[in-house]
C-alpha cells in the first residue's frame, strides 16, 4: 500500500504557525474535548518525570505531528483508541531497548526501517537531539521520543486501516 509523505515543508509551515501560542492552546483544548486519549496519554504517570518545560515541548512536538498530518490529509474526526496507543508504545519501548548502537541517534535507526513518514519521524528525532538549544534533558530524551513516535505510529496505523483515507 503506497503512502503519501507529510513533507518537510508542511512540517516547517506548522512550526511557524505555532509561534502563535494561542493556536497551541486552542489545539490542547480541542484534544481535551474531542481527543481525550491524547490528553490522557500526555498526562499519564510516566510523564511525571518530565519538568514542566519538557512537558510543554512534548505537547509542541505532538502538535506539530497532529497539525502536519491534518494539513496534508484533513482533520481528524474521531479519537484514538487508548489500547492502540498502549500497544504501540510497548512496541516502541521494546525497539529502543533492544536497539544496537552506541549513541542515541544510532539507536533510533531501527525506527526508520520501513517507516512510512520519515520526515515526521526525523522531526521527532531532531527535536530530542543534544544541541545548544536543548529543550529536553538527557534523562527525558527517551520518554519524549517514545511518546511522540507512539502518537505518530498510532495515527499511521489508524489512518492506514481507514479505506476512505486519501493518505493511502
Amino acid at each position: 500500500m503506497a503512502t503519501t509523505l507529510v513533507e518537510e515543508g508542511i512540517i516547517e509551515h506548522v512550526i511557524e504557525s505555532l509561534e502563535d501560542n494561542q493556536k497551541l492552546i486552542d489545539l490542547e483544548e480541542r484534544w481535551n474535548e474531542n481527543f481525550p486519549s491524547i490528553s490522557d496519554y500526555l498526562n499519564q504517570e510516566n510523564f511525571s518525570l518530565l519538568v514542566d518545560e519538557e512537558k510543554a515541548y512534548l505537547s509542541f512536538i505532538i502538535a506539530v505531528i497532529f497539525l502536519s498530518w491534518e494539513e496534508k490529509f484533513g482533520k481528524f474526526e474521531k479519537d484514538f483508541k487508548p489500547k492502540a496507543l498502549e500497544k504501540i508504545e510497548e512496541s516502541n519501548w521494546e525497539k529502543l531497548n533492544n536497539a544496537k548502537g552506541k549513541s542515541f541517534r544510532e539507536k533510533l535507526d531501527v525506527f526508520f526501517d520501513g517507516h512510512s513518514q520519515e520526515d515526521l519521524l526525523a522531526f521527532i528525532e531532531d527535536s530530542v537531539q543534544e544541541d545548544d538549544e536543548q529543550m529536553v534533558s538527557s534523562a527525558a530524551r527517551d520518554i519524549v521520543f517514545i511518546c511522540a513516535a507512539t502518537i505518530l505510529d498510532t495515527i499511521i496505523e489508524r489512518e492506514a486501516s481507514n479505506p476512505f483515507n486519501k493518505a493511502w
